[in-house]
């Protein structure tokens, strides 16, 4: 690691936790590897991320080479992913948080069921990397290094096309839940136990931030020409709107639409092989967030924090491919329930507006900054000051404020700032 990069990593993860040392990798690869005598030869962990990369957990890559049953492996490596140990607001919002359980239920349950599912009707599509190992004490999870098969990660958003390549796996995924859900006497699965996690009673206080920041932002919409009433609008926006929030994470009650929601599902949590400028292969990452609930909240992530611009301006193509492929699969499964039709589910996204305010005034400008302009420190710490701070500079970005020129107008004339 140059020390260019390693001023980049994340700071979080410059330390290994204690438990985290050949010793422990020592018997997980003998259990990969059913080899009781394998022994490594070397070892380099090194941070798994950059700033800003993710929040609610700490990530490492592990370098090995080791020998099994008489043979040499040069190199071999894997992602690990943990608990934040050091204090601070990465540790604090997420401690009493089952976000560690839900993911491992999802890899270990959850993941390989739906891929017996579309095995099962000829579909080799894969979802997720392959997880190797997991403990719930300590809590980790291990998986196999996807970049050595070419995946790489893009931060830029993408364009239409490439996005409804996205659209089309996440709906997918969706439909393989509700299909799961509609025969939960033959799959077993108590899908609506999965509540919301990305914002609770628990948590939701600790997003007062947002708030003081609209104030930043309200003071430089107004200096806009045209966006007076907008400003307005957005000085005015109060806790209780915030605090609504809490009904978006909730399922539809039944016999309304629900599903399996990523709840994370932005351009940082996927991985791609692509072909010149087209993506051929798509990998999942992060289930962490995952909860049972209404389709449109993981849809809306598709029009702000995967697809740029072009996304937005065709929106209801986009819902459409959305709804016509999550449709088709659920033929192809033969779900005897039929799935939401495309005007449900546009009310849907209609019900959500709370929601896309926040993915729109927040989410969309925090993805689309450069965040190596940033201390790294302070991005993986951010303290109510630094958040404060940042939310100052960022609505005087001339990129962040020619996003919000394009995004404010079309939240306001649908009511989504009450």
């Amino acid at each position: 690691m140059t020390d260019a990069e390693g001023n980049r990593s994340n700071q979080y993860e410059l330390t290994p936790p204690e438990f985290l040392n050949q010793d422990f990798l020592l018997d997980v690869l003998r259990s990969v590897e059913n080899d009781k005598g394998l022994v490594i030869k070397d070892l380099n962990i090194a941070p798994g991320t950059k700033p800003g990369d993710h929040f609610a957990s700490i990530m490492f890559k592990a370098r090995i080479s080791y020998r099994t049953r008489g043979k040499d492996v040069t190199s071999r490596s894997f992602v690990i992913k943990t608990k934040p140990v050091a204090e601070g607001m990465k540790k604090e919002m997420f401690k009493d948080s089952p976000i560690f359980e839900r993911e491992i239920d999802m890899y270990t349950k959850i993941l390989p069921e739906m891929t017996r599912i579309m095995e099962s009707i000829g579909d080799r599509e894969q979802i997720a990397p392959r997880l190797l190992y997991h403990s719930k004490d300590p809590m980790i999870l291990i998986f196999e290094d996807i970049t050595m098969f070419g995946y790489e990660m893009y931060t830029e958003f993408l364009d239409f096309e490439n996005t409804a390549k996205i659209a089309k796996k996440l709906a997918k995924f969706h439909a393989l839940s509700f299909y799961m859900h509609d025969n939960k006497y033959v799959h077993n699965f108590d899908f609506p136990q999965y509540n919301g996690i990305m914002f609770t009673k628990d948590n939701i206080d600790k997003m007062q931030f947002f708030l003081s920041g609209l104030t930043s932002m309200k003071e430089e919409v107004e200096a806009w020409e045209g966006y007076e009433k907008i400003a307005e609008k957005i000085g005015s926006i109060t806790e209780k709107q915030l605090l609504s929030l809490l009904d978006m994470y909730k399922p539809n009650p039944e016999p309304g639409f629900n599903v399996l929601c990523h709840s994370d599902f932005h351009i940082k949590n996927m991985m791609f092989i692509k072909k010149n400028a087209d993506i051929d292969k798509i990998l999942l990452l992060d289930f962490q967030m995952c909860f049972w609930g209404s389709p449109a909240l993981d849809v809306l992530y598709l029009l702000y924090v995967i697809g740029n611009a072009s996304v937005r301006q065709r929106r209801g193509e986009m819902v459409s491919i959305y709804h016509n492929t999550f449709t088709d699969y659920l033929n192809q499964l033969g779900c005897l329930r039929q799935g939401p039709t495309l005007l449900e589910l546009n009310i849907e996204l209609l019900k959500l507006a709370p929601f896309e305010l926040i993915m729109g005034i927040w989410m969309l400008p925090i993805f689309s900054l450069d965040l190596s302009q940033f201390d790294a420190a302070a991005i993986d710490n951010p303290t109510p000051e630094v958040l404060a701070n940042m939310q100052k500079m960022i609505f005087k970005i001339p990129p962040i404020v020619e996003i919000l020129k394009e995004v404010l107008p079309p939240l306001y004339y649908k009511g989504a700032m009450g």
